[in-house]
C-alpha cells in the first residue's frame, strides 16, 4: 500500500516538473513559434516582414530629461518605432497619433504595445514635449551624433543599402528583435491588423 502510494506520488512530482518544463519551453520558444507562423501566406502581414528578426545592438540614447539610457533596457513590450530629423512636426504628430489610436484599439492588450520616437538631434527633445503631453504613454528619446551611425545602421533595410527613411516605422518585439517596416504614410489600419494578430500568436510582452 506504502509503495503504491509513493508510486503514485512520484509520478505526480515527474508529471509536475514535466509540465513546468514545458510551460518554461513554451515560453522562450513563443518568438520564434510566433515568427514561424508570420508569414505573408499565413497571415498577409501588411508591412514588410525582416526575416529573421534581427537582434538590435545596445546603443546609448539620451531621454528627455537628458539622462544616458541604455536602449536595451527600453524593451520588453511590441515596440513602435519610428525617426525625426529634428523636433516633431505636424506629419510626425499625426503619425503619432494614428499609432498611439492602434495601441488603445488593442483593448486590454494596449499595455503590451508602446511608441518609441527618436529624434537624430537630442538638442530637439524639449520641443517633442507637447507629444508627450498630448499621448503621456509615448516614449521620447534622442541620438547623439557618435551613436548615429550605430544605431541607425540596425534599421537599414534592402541589404543594408538604404537609411531609414523620415516617417517609416519599425515594429520590434519585447526581446529586442526588429521584425517589421512599414513605410512612410502607410495605412494605420494595417499597423493594427498586424499587431492585433502578432499578440494573439503570441504571450511575450
Amino acid at each position: 500500500m506504502n509503495d503504491g502510494m509513493s508510486d503514485a506520488l512520484s509520478r505526480s512530482v515527474r508529471n509536475r516538473k514535466r509540465l513546468t518544463l514545458i510551460a518554461l519551453m513554451a515560453l522562450f520558444l513563443s518568438p520564434v513559434i510566433a515568427a514561424w507562423l508570420w508569414t505573408p501566406d499565413t497571415f498577409r502581414n501588411r508591412g514588410e516582414l525582416i526575416d529573421p528578426p534581427r537582434p538590435l545592438v545596445n546603443v546609448q540614447m539620451i531621454s528627455a530629461d537628458g539622462n544616458n539610457v541604455d536602449l536595451a533596457t527600453l524593451f520588453g513590450r511590441w515596440t513602435y518605432v519610428f525617426f525625426v530629423e529634428a523636433g516633431c512636426d505636424e506629419p510626425c504628430k499625426q503619425l503619432a497619433d494614428a499609432i498611439e489610436r492602434v495601441r488603445l484599439s488593442q483593448g486590454k492588450n494596449e499595455k503590451r504595445v508602446r511608441l518609441m520616437v527618436i529624434t537624430l538631434n537630442p538638442d530637439s527633445l524639449s520641443s517633442l514635449e507637447e507629444i508627450r503631453l498630448i499621448m503621456p504613454k509615448i516614449m521620447v528619446l534622442g541620438v547623439s551624433a557618435s551613436k548615429k551611425k550605430q544605431l541607425l545602421r540596425q534599421f537599414m533595410l534592402q541589404g543594408g543599402e538604404s537609411m531609414p527613411q523620415s516617417g517609416s516605422v519599425f515594429l520590434v518585439d519585447p526581446m529586442g528583435n526588429l521584425m517589421m517596416n512599414y513605410p512612410a504614410n502607410t495605412d494605420p489600419t494595417d499597423l493594427r491588423k498586424d499587431i492585433s494578430r502578432l499578440l494573439r500568436a503570441s504571450r511575450i510582452g
